[in-house]
C-alpha cells in the first residue's frame, strides 16, 4: 500500500505549487466551515472553553445534549465568543417543530443535527423529520453523518448493491442542503487504507453529479486500531479531502469521549481529563494553515 501514500505525496506537492501560484489571488475573506464533533460537554459549555475552541480553529461545535436548557446555555456561551452550533437533543426528535421555534431566531444555530452513520431502512423517517423542520426553518441546515464504503457484508447492511447506490439513494429520500460521510484512513504503524481515496473519488464523484457540497472527516482521536494523530496524518487526511472538493472539513473528536474495552478513545485535542493535549496544538496549527489559503477552494 507504498503506493497510496506515493499518491497522497504527489497531491500534496501539487496542492502547494498551487499555492505558490495563487497567493495573490486568494480570496483572504473566504472560510470553511471547521466542524468539531464531540464538542464542548454541557458542564463544560462557558464563554472560556467555546473561546478555546474557537481558538483551535473551530467555527461550528457539535455535541448532543440532554435537555433544552442545555442547549439554550451552549448557544449562549458560543455566541459570545462567535462559534455556532449543530444543536441535538431529544426534543429536537420528539417536538420537532416547538424546538426548532425555541432555537431557529439565535444567531448561534448553524443546523440540526438526525443522526449518524443511517441504512437505507431509516431514509424515509429521516426524510420525514428533515421536512418538518425544514418547513418551519429553511434557513438553518439539517445535518446527517454517512457511512463510508466497505465490503459485500458491509454493502448488505447498508441495504445497497453499491455504494453508490447508498449516496443516490439517501439524496432522493433526505432533502438535505450538503452531503456528509467519515472514513478514518490511517491504521496503526501508518497504514493507510486501500480504498480510502476510491470512497472520496464515488463520493465526491456523486455529490458533484447530485449539485451538492461534501464535508468530510480527519480523524484526531485515537481509538480502536487507529494510533494517535500526528502532523502528518492529519494533513493527509485534510488535504485530501480538500483536494477532492470538500467544502466543510470536520474532527472526529474535539473532547475525547469515554470509551469501552474495544474503542478506548485517547489522546484527543481536549483530554478526558478536560485538558488541552499535544493533538490540540496540531489541530489549531493545521486549522490555522488551512483558514490561510482557504479561498483557493
Amino acid at each position: 500500500m507504498k503506493h497510496y501514500f506515493l499518491l497522497g505525496m504527489i497531491f500534496l506537492l501539487l496542492l502547494f505549487t498551487r499555492i505558490g501560484q495563487a497567493q495573490e489571488r486568494l480570496d483572504l475573506s473566504a472560510q470553511i466551515p471547521i466542524v468539531a464533533w464531540y464538542g464542548i460537554r454541557a458542564n463544560e459549555a462557558t464563554v472560556e472553553r467555546f473561546k478555546e475552541l474557537k481558538e483551535a480553529g473551530f467555527t461550528i461545535n457539535f455535541s448532543e445534549y440532554s435537555s433544552l436548557e442545555e442547549v439554550e446555555k451552549a448557544l449562549d456561551a458560543a455566541h459570545k465568543v462567535g462559534v455556532q452550533l449543530i444543536i441535538a437533543c431529544p426534543e429536537l426528535r420528539k417536538e420537532p417543530e416547538k424546538t426548532v421555534r425555541k432555537f431557529m431566531e439565535h444567531p448561534a444555530v448553524a443546523g440540526y443535527f438526525l443522526r449518524d452513520e443511517p441504512v437505507v431502512a431509516d431514509f424515509a423517517a429521516l426524510g420525514d423529520w428533515a421536512k418538518r423542520i425544514q418547513a418551519v426553518d429553511n434557513r438553518k441546515f439539517c445535518y446527517l453523518n454517512l457511512f463510508p464504503t466497505g465490503g459485500e457484508e458491509h454493502l448488505r447492511f447498508l441495504g445497497v448493491q453499491n455504494y453508490r447506490e447508498y449516496i443516490t439513494r439517501f439524496n432522493k429520500e433526505v432533502p438535505l442542503p450538503f452531503l456528509s460521510f467519515d472514513h478514518y484512513p490511517v491504521l496503526g504503524d501508518n497504514v493507510l487504507k486501500a480504498e480510502w481515496y476510491e470512497n472520496l473519488e464515488d463520493f465526491s464523484d456523486e455529490a458533484r453529479k447530485i449539485g451538492k457540497d461534501f464535508w468530510a472527516f480527519t480523524l484526531a482521536t485515537k481509538h480502536g486500531p487507529y494510533p494517535v494523530p500526528t502532523r502528518a496524518s492529519l494533513r493527509l487526511q485534510l488535504y485530501s479531502n480538500l483536494v477532492y472538493g470538500a467544502q466543510g472539513l470536520q474532527y472526529f473528536t474535539y473532547w475525547t469521549p469515554a470509551g469501552d474495552s474495544f474503542y478506548d478513545y485517547q489522546h484527543g485535542p481536549i483530554g478526558l481529563d478536560g485538558k488541552r493535549t499535544e493533538v490540540y496544538d496540531l489541530v489549531k496549527d493545521m486549522n490555522a494553515e488551512i483558514r490561510s489559503i482557504a479561498g483557493i477552494f
